[in-house]
This record gives C-alpha cells, sequence and structure tokens, in this order.
C-alpha cells in the first residue's frame, strides 16, 4: 500500500471494501462493509464454525469481536477524516455484555464521535444480527498521521486504467 488518497475523489464504501480485501485478517474473517458515511462505518461478519469458542460451544471466540471492532473502527477513522492517511490503533477496550451466538451474523457499527489533531476517538457496539440489545461494546482512540505506508485506492495509482 503506497500513496494516499482523498476519499472525496472516490466512492467511499468501495475504497473500504477494497481496503478490507488488501487486509488479510479482514478477509479471511470474512468481513464485510455494508455501509460508510460521514463518521460512521457498519460492517459485518458471517461465523463459520471455526470461530467458535470450542468445538460444542454455541458462542464465538471474544477475540472475533474484537478483531471486528477495530476494523470497524479503522475504517471509520477514514471516514471521518475523509482521506487515506496512516493511523494505529492506540487503545481498544470492550465491554462484553452477553455471549455472542454462532449461528448469528454480527453487525458493528463505529463511529467517530471526536477528532483532534493527533487522535482519534470512536465507539462501537456490536450486535448479534436480528436482536435490539448489543453483544459489547467497543471504545477505541486511533493515532493520526502515523509514519508508515500508506494506503492507495486503485484508482489513484498512475497506472490504473
Amino acid at each position: 500500500m503506497a500513496g494516499t488518497g482523498n476519499l472525496a475523489d472516490h466512492d467511499p464504501v468501495a475504497v473500504a471494501r477494497q481496503f478490507g480485501e488488501q487486509v488479510p485478517h479482514s478477509r479471511d474473517l470474512g468481513m464485510q462493509v455494508l455501509a460508510m458515511e460521514a463518521d460512521q462505518v457498519r460492517m459485518r461478519l458471517v461465523p463459520g464454525p471455526e470461530l467458535r469458542a470450542d468445538d460444542a460451544a454455541e458462542e464465538l471466540c471474544t477475540s472475533v469481536l474484537y478483531s471486528l471492532v477495530d476494523s470497524a473502527c479503522g475504517l471509520a477513522v477514514f471516514a471521518a477524516l475523509r482521506e487515506l492517511k496512516p493511523i494505529a490503533t492506540l487503545d481498544l477496550r470492550m465491554d462484553y455484555l452477553r455471549p455472542a451466538a454462532s449461528k448469528r451474523a454480527l453487525v458493528a457499527i463505529a463511529h467517530c464521535h471526536h477528532l483532534t489533531d493527533d487522535v482519534a476517538f470512536l465507539r462501537c457496539p456490536v450486535f448479534s444480527e436480528g436482536l435490539d440489545e448489543p453483544v459489547a461494546i467497543g471504545n477505541a482512540t486511533f493515532m493520526r498521521a502515523t509514519q508508515g505506508k500508506h494506503f492507495e485506492t486503485t484508482a489513484s495509482r498512475s497506472d490504473a486504467v
């Protein structure tokens, strides 16, 4: 991933999907971007049997929720900034409220509620699809404008057709 891009020049959901496809962990877990708006991202994960806490369990490993929240929050930072610049997770705290059933898809709704020059602050409830009460709530902070590789959309590459 190289270069930077302004999200205003591209369809933000397409950029988010492309980003998700380029991150092997998100791709392998089967995360899908459902919506990306001004400062919010909705992501979905349909769990397979390999994501259960153990073979006999009817609930998911808590680490699956953690990964979903981290990915959704990172994309919500990009949505709020309206540009693709390097970021890094500083802190991610999870309140696990009830077991996440392994037979229901998870939906995470990450909202970037405050930006400073250096840090983004986010909140992200996670729901079992079809239920009104969240199974977990994540609170995260991300460092902005970190040094490192930049994300480049296919449309922003000079060799794109």
